[in-house]
Order: C-alpha cells, then structure tokens, then sequence
C-alpha cells in the first residue's frame, strides 16, 4: 500500500514538473516546446490526478497557438469534465478566439466564470471581449426596433445615475 502511493505521488510531481516547463514555454511563446511538456504531463499523472484536465486544457491550447486546430477538440474535452479549475476554462475561451468561435468563446468565460467569479484571466477575457449586455426583451431580437430604444434609454439611465455616485 505504501509503495503504491509513493510511485503516485512520484507521477504527480514528475507530471508537475513537465507542466511547469509547459507554463514557462507557453509564456515564452515557444508553443511548439510547451505542447510537448504539456504532453508528458498530461501522459505521466495517473487518470484520478485532479489536475488531469487542467495539463489536457494547457495541451490543446498550445496547440491551437501553434497551429493544430485538434487542440480545441482536447480542450472541449477538459472544460466537459471539469467543475472546479476555472483556468480550463479560460484556456477553452483563449482556443475558440484564436478560431474565431467569439460565440463558444464567450459561453466558455460564463461558464468558467460560475466556477470561480473572481478568476483574473477570465475576468480579463470579459472585458477585452466586450461582452453584450442581454436585450430588454429577450423574446425579441436583439435588432428589433423597441428592444433598441428600451437598450439605450436603460443604458442612458445606468450611465447617469453611475455619474452621480
């Protein structure tokens, strides 16, 4: 039992260790180099390790930067099995913007953002992706005449009454 977990805990640090050259590669924009180290430790931690998806979701976006549309399949894979990293998720919205999925893209940054709300990267995302508020009635379009005026009277009145804070 013993020698069991040892050779776990083993695999769990040398996956952790691949994954942390991944992330100086990836920062580095040596996609091709850190797809590999994301490889090996996606390859090396045991299918119960907690951070599987995680190492999955850092493969395919390197993926995807370094030119293999496959990775956003592997990172479609991870977001589908994961409730509690909400970086796999940043890392699903990252893959389907460099695809130009905007639409998957900003479903992945709510989804990743019910997770954890506080996430910087998603936050970050949010932003710079210019989020569209909700139409006023959402059972019309968003193009439709009415739905227009109510969106710029509601958003006047928004913008006036943060002014006067």
């Amino acid at each position: 039992m013993a020698i069991s977990s040892s050779i776990s805990k083993t695999r769990e640090r040398r996956a952790r260790d691949e994954y942390q050259l991944g992330i100086a590669f990836f920062h580095k924009k040596q996609w091709r180099t850190a797809t590999r180290h994301f490889s090996q430790a996606e390859h090396k931690c045991s299918r119960d390790d907690v951070h599987l998806q995680c190492y999955k979701a850092w493969h395919g976006v390197s993926l995807v930067y370094s030119g293999d549309v496959s990775g956003l399949n592997l990172c479609r894979h991870a977001a589908a099995n994961e409730n509690i990293d909400a970086t796999v998720f940043q890392n699903l919205a990252l893959a389907e913007l460099k695809l130009r999925h905007r639409k998957r893209a900003c479903g992945a940054v709510k989804r990743g953002l019910m997770i954890d709300p506080k996430h910087r990267g998603l936050l970050k995302l949010h932003k710079n992706m210019g989020a569209r508020r909700q139409p006023c009635l959402v059972f019309l379009d968003r193009n439709n005449p009415l739905n227009k005026w109510l969106g710029k009277v509601t958003y006047r009145r928004a913008k006036n009454a943060v002014a006067r804070r």
